[in-house]
């Protein structure tokens, strides 16, 4: 090996070394935005999959908006206002969001008795997260069939982060006990 060759494959292993370099910095830059983003779908998620979830086993829904969304589903509590247990039982749940904050509160279906009231999820860009769709299209709210529920979140980077899941209401009515 000649001298200008030792040159030429040092200059050629610096440009590659540097442009590994320069890939690694902008990862480990980039990394908070990620982790941030990973963590508001995370939770995002999660909170979709319980609404939907009690939306499924619903049996009567007594106010839709978009804001709030009132419900009559079977919870796995000892009572409405209890703790947790193995069996379900038919509670009144209320989902209420203002101020970019979702809450959950549970109660008796006569409303006589409700337990606390829980934050379910915070930092949404819209507190209008259920829209509903029913056979009358002049006012899906009355009756509605099909509960779609979307948390808008606002990322770091001013990019938005949406979660939405929706589920037909089949146990409209239905018996529970």
């Amino acid at each position: 090996m000649t001298l200008i060759e030792l040159l030429v494959a040092a200059t050629i292993g610096m440009v590659v070394l540097g442009g590994a370099v320069t890939v690694m910095i902008g990862a480990v830059r980039s990394e908070p935005r990620t982790a941030d983003k990973v963590g508001s779908i995370q939770e995002g998620r999660v909170t979709v999959e319980r609404m939907t979830r009690e939306l499924r086993q619903g049996v009567d829904v007594e106010t839709a908006e978009p804001e709030r969304l009132e419900l009559v589903t079977l919870v796995k509590q000892s009572t409405c206002a209890g703790g947790a247990a193995s069996s379900s039982i038919p509670c009144r749940v209320v989902y209420e969001c203002e101020g970019g904050t979702c809450t959950r509160t549970v109660e008796e279906p006569d409303e006589s008795a409700a337990g606390p009231t829980v934050q379910v999820v915070a930092g949404l860009s819209s507190d209008a997260i259920f829209e509903y769709t029913s056979e009358s299209e002049s006012e899906p709210e009355a009756d509605p069939e099909f509960v779609e529920v979307r948390l808008s979140f606002t990322s770091r980077e001013g990019g938005p982060v949406v979660v939405a899941d929706g589920v037909a209401l089949r146990n409209l009515e239905g018996s529970y006990s």
